[in-house]
């Protein structure tokens, strides 16, 4: 929000009555005019970093995000030790996607306030993308040490979420901060963590509850808390936590057989035990993996007993996932795997990983390197349906009626048969629009569509 009381004791009244003048039609949500009287009161006061920092705020709520940008700076400029000016500053290079120049921005902020919790929880997020989810977990526990719940007022509110979250690395939750638009959208983010906790806090007023909390081992109990809240609350609810469950590996797999067009490979939850006598194993080649495991971590293909043995000997772990293997490769030796976000029962196409191998995730498919894969993903996410027929939109549709969430993203692959295999359905599925601009700009309404498409849920819901 604006500062309305600059620290500068020789301020000219001009400068001030027009900070003062904007600030109340900030509050009325006439935007464009309180970004004109913020930049009378920076001609004013042209050496007063707050009134930039009022005007760079402003501009990015009307979507001038260059102009903000050049304000943020302005105001550093005059005092590169603004707070304000420089959490504001990394929030908009994070909304642009521009991590790497966020990151220096909130360093400055912590190098002099270490426990700024603004600064901390957006070192989380870009330590993760960063690849170093140990920093980021330091960063986050630095932060929820001392507060659990966030809220952060739209400027022209629209809506109002509270969301809960679990304490983690992105595959703890639903990465809700790139789903939400903050000049509209008011967020709630309250961190679950125990019984007492939650029967001692004082909840928001919000129009919705979005449970975002993933599924596993380690939230379970968090999911049990999560319907106290609601309890508690009385708030319509996306995603009840009963049906999040059910995405477990196991549990989504029976649940969802059977669906026309889908190929669903049972996955088994063994011990280390059985594994090793081979009990309650499909038929060989099977895929395994740790139980907990992410990211395709520890995630393999085993062609037999001798496989299985060696995979066993070298890999931690006391209970493994299974499932047996589908080729899924296509005619030109390539497999593809497909994120769709499935929002209120209708399916986005999110991206396309290609690659020469099995086991493939967006961020080791040679997506970058080659230029005809790139030119692939375009055509999928301009044109869906001549990818995914109306059969494989219709088998999409199944999954997230079967499962009753209104969230949830499916990674699946269609093969030479032309049957969607699913590989997984889980609503904690990343969805943004940080990728390089320079190769995969055509990315980025696919993106903003699954965007649209969740303040559109949030509304209805919201409204009942």
């Amino acid at each position: 929000m604006p500062i309305s009381a600059p620290r500068q004791p020789s301020i000219p009244a001009a400068a001030l009555e027009a900070n003062r003048s904007a600030i109340a039609l900030r509050e009325q949500g006439r935007i464009a005019e309180a970004a004109q009287r913020f930049r009378e009161a920076v001609e004013a006061a042209p050496h007063a970093p707050e009134f930039r920092v009022n005007l760079a705020v402003t501009l990015a709520d009307a979507g001038d995000e260059r102009a903000a940008e050049s304000e943020y700076r302005e105001a550093l400029a005059l005092d590169p030790d603004s707070a304000a000016a420089a959490l504001g500053l990394g929030a908009l290079l994070v909304r642009l996607g521009r991590f790497d120049d966020a990151r220096p921005v909130y360093e400055r902020v912590l190098t002099s306030d270490p426990q700024n919790a603004q600064a901390n929880l957006a070192m989380y997020e870009l330590e993760q993308i960063a690849g170093n989810p140990a920093k980021a977990l330091e960063h986050q526990a630095r932060v929820l040490r001392r507060q659990t719940l966030f809220s952060e007022p739209a400027v022209q509110e629209q809506r109002s979420v509270l969301v809960l979250l679990a304490p983690g690395d992105w595959q703890a939750n639903v990465p809700v901060d790139f789903l939400i638009d903050r000049r509209t959208t008011t967020l709630h983010k309250l961190y679950v963590l125990n019984e007492p906790q939650i029967e001692a806090a004082a909840f928001p007023h919000a129009g919705v509850l979005f449970v975002a909390i993933a599924e596993c081992d380690e939230n379970e109990p968090r999911l049990r808390l999560a319907q106290r809240v609601i309890e508690r609350t009385g708030l319509p609810v996306i995603n009840r936590p009963e049906r999040i469950a059910l995405t477990n590996r196991v549990r989504a797999a029976k649940l969802l057989q059977g669906i026309e067009a889908a190929i669903v490979p049972q996955t088994h939850r063994v011990s280390r035990d059985d594994a090793m006598r081979g009990a309650s194993l499909p038929p060989f080649p099977i895929v395994i993996r740790p139980v907990g495991s992410q990211a395709g971590k520890d995630l393999e293909r085993v062609r037999d007993a001798a496989e299985l043995n060696e995979y066993l000997a070298r890999v931690a772990g006391g209970e493994f996932f299974v499932m047996p293997f589908v080729d899924f490769s296509k005619d030109d030796g390539y497999f593809r795997k497909y994120r769709i976000i499935i929002v209120d029962g209708e399916p986005i196409a999110y991206h396309l990983a290609i690659s020469p191998r099995w086991m493939i995730h967006y961020y080791n498919a040679p997506m970058r390197e080659h230029a005809w894969m790139r030119e692939e993903e375009r055509r999928f996410l301009e044109h869906f349906e001549d990818v995914f027929s109306e059969t494989l939109r219709a088998a999409l549709r199944e999954i997230a009626r079967r499962l009753e969430l209104e969230y949830v993203g499916v990674d699946c692959s269609i093969d030479r048969e032309g049957r969607l295999v699913l590989f997984e359905a889980d609503p904690a599925m990343i969805v943004h629009a940080g990728d390089d601009p320079a190769l995969f700009s055509y990315k980025f309404p696919a993106a903003h569509r699954v965007f649209a498409a969740f303040e559109r849920l949030v509304q209805r819901v919201g409204s009942r």
